[in-house]
């Protein structure tokens, strides 16, 4: 009977070592596969090919598409501060990715710069800009009237111009004194999504 309880305390405190380091590897696969909610922080991710980033000296974002993003009625009060905000939608990106990989330089895509060796290109198009509502935030329940931002991007290598990731990632602001400045918190969700793209990246 002690011989039987000693190995089941054994079988019992294996597994429970083990648990942890399982459940840290299933976390962020970084095989090739399509996978929904990545590590806990991406929302959709197919990884195309295997890569590291440690290979690469620099990243290269290109200007995001804004040309199909839906746009609130030309008479709402939200209307030109979602336009500001979407005629300079990569640079608060870039700060996002570059605070998370200091190390790493993270530079705007230059017009008629040709691709270097050993350099990751970030493309997409913003698929959701909506600026929420002031009102709903300053007099609403938690969260209540957010800002929402919504891309769609890809991860590619710059020589080969392969794609080697390609996501779908969507933040939420909803506080801000007196509910807010609408552009303010559209700049903050895009900046904590390019975070969330430098995240990402350090773990491959």
């Amino acid at each position: 009977m002690r011989t039987a309880m000693s190995l089941s305390l054994i079988l019992f405190l294996l597994l429970a070592l083990a648990h942890p380091a399982a459940a840290k590897t299933k976390a962020h696969p970084t095989a090739p596969g399509q996978y929904t909610d990545w590590n806990g922080e991406i929302d959709e991710l197919e990884v195309v090919e295997a890569f590291k980033t440690s290979d690469y000296t620099k990243i290269v974002v290109e200007p995001f598409d804004t040309s199909a993003t839906p746009l609130p009625e030309k008479s709402d009060n939200t209307a030109e501060p979602v336009k500001a905000v979407l005629a300079s939608v990569t640079p608060p990106l870039v700060e996002g990715l570059h605070e998370e990989l200091p190390k790493l330089p993270v530079a705007l895509a230059k017009e008629g710069e040709t691709a270097a060796p050993r350099e990751l290109r970030i493309r997409g198009k913003i698929l959701v800009m909506d600026p929420g509502s002031r009102s709903a935030r300053y007099w609403g329940s938690f969260g209540a009237g957010a800002a929402r931002a919504q891309i769609a991007g890809e991860v590619l290598d710059a020589a080969t111009g392969k794609v080697l990731l390609r996501f779908t990632q969507e933040r939420r602001s909803g506080f801000g004194a007196f509910g807010g400045d609408y552009e303010k918190l559209m700049k903050r969700n895009l900046k904590q999504i390019g975070g969330d793209i430098g995240g990402m990246l350090k773990l491959f």
